[in-house]
């Protein structure tokens, strides 16, 4: 069985356990300040979906760590990017998966996926906008990172299918 740890899950918690329910994969939920939970387990996977700033650097040391970001990194890496990217004017803007280095600085891009603001977008529609997107795209990337599979969109996109996604016959 593999073991998920998600700090500070948010309002993506519950497509990722509703994803791996019927799975081989327990899933950890902790704050970031929750650092015993890391002497007692070890994971296979450790997903951030909040500022790396407070959680203990060890974590990132021992741990396969991977970020969820609601925007198109590197651009509103900060603490409100949702709101910073509508003010900001960008007419697209969206959600990233990376991995993390042994600091805790973001490394490598596994996945992006684009959200549009049309001229007459409304602030709450472009911000549910940016959670369905982060509900569809992030449980099938970790899903890729757990089986050491490379992200494929063809899922997303209506193509051929790697596989990852979930009821699918492939």
């Amino acid at each position: 069985m593999k073991k998920i740890a998600i700090i500070n899950g948010g309002d993506v918690l519950g497509s990722i356990i509703n994803f791996f329910k019927n799975k081989e994969v327990e899933i950890t939920a902790v704050s970031d300040i929750d650092s015993e939970v890391f002497k007692l387990n070890k994971f296979d996977l450790v997903i951030v979906n909040s500022s790396v700033n407070k959680i203990d650097k060890k974590i990132f040391k021992e741990n396969k760590v991977i970020r969820l970001h609601p925007s198109l990194l590197p651009a509103f890496d900060i603490n409100e990017p949702v709101k910073s990217a509508f003010l900001a004017g960008v007419k697209v803007s969206g959600v990233t998966v990376c991995t993390l280095d042994k600091e805790g600085r973001n490394e490598k891009i596994i996945a992006q996926f684009p959200v549009l603001i049309d001229y007459d977008t409304h602030f709450d529609e472009f911000e549910e906008n940016i959670k369905k997107t982060e509900n569809m795209l992030y449980p099938l990337v970790i899903n890729s990172v757990l089986e050491n599979k490379p992200f494929s969109f063809s899922c997303v996109m209506g193509g051929g299918c790697s596989g990852n996604c979930e009821g699918c016959k492939h």
